[in-house]
């Protein structure tokens, strides 16, 4: 069964948290790293937004993780 595409946004917002969190970053942190508006990566990381494949790259390499561990199973 298929995923609707918000669900999918959902989920990548909380695995970008988890992964923030994991390395103990705080959002404007991770913005910053990543040239990113932190009340983005806020909307981003709640499913709100849907990121283009350059900020998601912006995004992991700021976390030091591959877009494919991002996307694993989703």
């Amino acid at each position: 069964m298929s995923k609707s595409i918000e669900k999918i946004y959902k989920e990548l917002g909380k695995r970008i948290v988890k992964e923030r969190k994991d390395k103990g970053m705080s959002q404007e942190q991770l913005a910053a790293e990543g040239g990113l508006d932190r009340s983005h990566l806020g909307f981003i990381e709640q499913g709100r937004r849907k990121p283009t494949v350059s900020t998601l790259y912006k995004i992991t390499s700021s976390l030091n993780i591959t877009l494919e561990k991002l996307f694993k199973n989703l």
